[in-house]
């Protein structure tokens, strides 16, 4: 797999839905983008959802926030970031899951796609954050956004994603991200 094309992929044509968005919407402060929704079934793979939220959107509901809640987000699932990435997903089904037979083999191949996978889109969020922080994706994009995988299905491996996904010192600058990581790994 061309794991280095496949993350300038998603890299390049998630950065470009953030700019049409954030361009599409020039009153709204967009603080953050993240990646969830990943599903693999054993037969196929498919493009996780790119979700991006504005300030305005947080809603706080008797002690919980939609902060890091990325379904619930504004824009839970942006389907240009997705939707060119078709063909990469289509791509990696035929090499990790179609050739493998019995449920055994399925199960490893699809293991083994998944850390694969997860370790790609850590990369990609590092990157785009990066690129946000430059100030190469949309000039109203604040100095502080950043993207993670924040994929509440995964249950105790939420945690790993999110610090795989984001540097430390962002975690710890970003207002109530150290906190919601902290709160995650006690649950």
């Amino acid at each position: 797999m061309d794991w280095d094309g496949f993350e300038a992929a998603w890299h390049d044509g998630g950065c470009r839905a953030l700019a049409e968005l954030a361009a599409a919407f020039p009153g709204e402060r967009l603080y953050a983008a993240a990646f969830h929704l990943f599903y693999g079934d054993g037969t196929q793979i498919l493009p996780p959802a790119l979700a991006v939220n504005a300030e305005s959107a947080v809603r706080h509901h008797g002690g919980y926030s939609t902060r890091f809640a990325a379904p619930e987000w504004r824009w839970s699932v942006v389907d240009a970031a997705s939707d060119g990435m078709r063909p990469w997903y289509r791509h990696l089904t035929d090499e990790f899951l179609t050739p493998v037979d019995g449920t055994d083999e399925v199960a490893e191949a699809l293991g083994t796609l998944e850390a694969a996978h997860d370790a790609a889109m850590a990369r990609v969020c590092k990157a785009m954050t990066a690129t946000a922080r430059r100030g190469r994706i949309h000039g109203a994009l604040p100095a502080g956004f950043f993207v993670a995988i924040l994929e509440g299905q995964r249950g105790d491996a939420e945690a790993d994603l999110i610090r795989a996904s984001v540097e430390p010192h962002i975690v710890d600058a970003t207002p109530g991200l150290a906190e919601y990581l902290r709160e995650i790994e006690t649950q």
